[in-house]
């Protein structure tokens, strides 16, 4: 199980259609919109590395969230694995700043 917490950045004006579309993820809890209303904290909960990915690449397909970028993971049941000397898939390839930026690239062509 791997716990994430990110930041969703959407368009201008749209927190509550933005807030409402990621309430019908019973993975994801909505914390709180920025004061601004372009940022959501969120936190996700995924079964694997892969999951989280994918759900990710859905979310973005919504016309109004531009980015999310995951600020801290928790994988302490993977770590536990580890321990046990069980195999485990974590790459963790999507926290990097830069992995994040291709991500929203493919989104947006600049």
């Amino acid at each position: 199980m791997i716990f994430t917490g990110s930041l969703v950045t959407f368009a201008e004006g749209k927190s509550k259609d933005v807030v409402e579309f990621l309430s019908n993820y019973p993975q994801i809890d909505v914390y709180t919109v920025s004061e601004e209303k372009r940022s959501i904290v969120i936190t996700i909960e995924s079964d694997s590395e892969e999951s989280l990915e994918e759900l990710c690449k859905e979310l973005m397909n919504h016309d109004d969230i531009i980015n999310i970028g995951h600020h801290y993971f928790n994988f302490e049941e993977e770590v536990e694995k580890i321990n046990k000397g069980e195999v485990t898939n974590i790459s963790l390839k999507g926290f990097s700043k830069s992995e994040q930026r291709k991500l929203r690239d493919t989104k947006y062509e600049y």
